[in-house]
Parts: C-alpha cells; sequence; structure tokens
C-alpha cells in the first residue's frame, strides 16, 4: 500500500517545486510592480470627481434652501422705505417692531381688528389694527382684504405686552 502511495507524493511534489521554480510574472517584475500600483484608472478619477462636485453641489442647494435667505419682494421693499418718511416727525420708531424693523411673517388668522402673524421663527406676534391701519395688497386694500395663509409685513409700535400698534400692514405677493 505505501508503494503505491510513493509515486503519487512524489508527483506532487515534483510539480509544487516546479511551480517555485518557475517565474511569478512573464516579463519585466518593474513594469507589472507599477500597473499593480496604480488601482484607479483615469477614466475612474475623473469619474469620482464628477460625483464629489455633483454632491457638493447638491449639498450647497440644500444649505440654500434650508438657511438662505430670501430676498424681500417690491412691496416689502415699498413698505420699509416708509420708514423713515413721515411717521418719523410723530416721535414714533419707523417700524416699530422690537428694535425699528417690521414684522414679517404668515397670518395665522384673523380676530376683529386683530390679525396673528406667525414670523419665520415660528413665534406668534399679535398685531393690533385701528381705523389709520393702511393696509396694502398689491394696491390699497381693507383688513377684509387679508387671508390665512398670506405673508405680510406688518409696521407699527410694540406695547410692553409684546402686541404691535400697526401703522401698516403690506401682503407680499404669493409665491
Amino acid at each position: 500500500m505505501s508503494s503505491s502511495t510513493e509515486p503519487a507524493l512524489s508527483r506532487e511534489s515534483a510539480a509544487a517545486e516546479e511551480i517555485v521554480a518557475s517565474p511569478a510574472v512573464d516579463g519585466d517584475l518593474n513594469a507589472e510592480m507599477r500597473r499593480a500600483a496604480k488601482p484607479f484608472s483615469r477614466t475612474t478619477v475623473v469619474l469620482a470627481g464628477l460625483v464629489v462636485l455633483a454632491i457638493a453641489f447638491g449639498g450647497g442647494a440644500w444649505t440654500h434652501a434650508a438657511f438662505g435667505s430670501s430676498t424681500p419682494t417690491t412691496p416689502a421693499r415699498q413698505a420699509a422705505g416708509n420708514q423713515g418718511g413721515p411717521q418719523a416727525g410723530t416721535g414714533q420708531q419707523g417700524g416699530g417692531f422690537r428694535g425699528g424693523r417690521g414684522t414679517t411673517g404668515t397670518i395665522d388668522h384673523i380676530d376683529g381688528t386683530t390679525v396673528y402673524v406667525k414670523t419665520a421663527q415660528g413665534t406668534d406676534v399679535k398685531v393690533s389694527t385701528s381705523d389709520s391701519t393702511t393696509v396694502g395688497v398689491t394696491q390699497a386694500g381693507k383688513l377684509a382684504d387679508l387671508k390665512p395663509g398670506a405673508t405680510v409685513v406688518v409696521q407699527g409700535q410694540a406695547g410692553d405686552d409684546g402686541t404691535v400698534a400697526a401703522q401698516a400692514i403690506t401682503q407680499q405677493a404669493a409665491r
């Protein structure tokens, strides 16, 4: 039994010795090593660069949409332009809401002569109106012309309780 297995083992060891004795690479070993050291082709590098640019562009667009400022439309600029006008001589701050600026937000609801505005920061502002409050909806309007969901700019003096006594309310054009 051992005589029949010996020739098979010697054939296997002879084959293993031939494999070890033969060269690993046919040709120039240095050229083969340089080829193996560059795992990415030029096409792969260019495509990876384009993917990175596309991701950067998408991230920038998302960031702008989430945090970017929107430019005011024409009615808001006109309302802001009135701050230094006739109100300046009355002793009131033009615009008047906590630091002399107008209040911008979306009408939540209207209760009689009081308009409730939700600002971009999510705070609710109670806006009181009077017969002298001007309401602009692209053209001169009335309090009844304002609808919930509309974006408005409110100018007026803020009281101690946070209620704004409106001098003017300007509805911005729908987007």
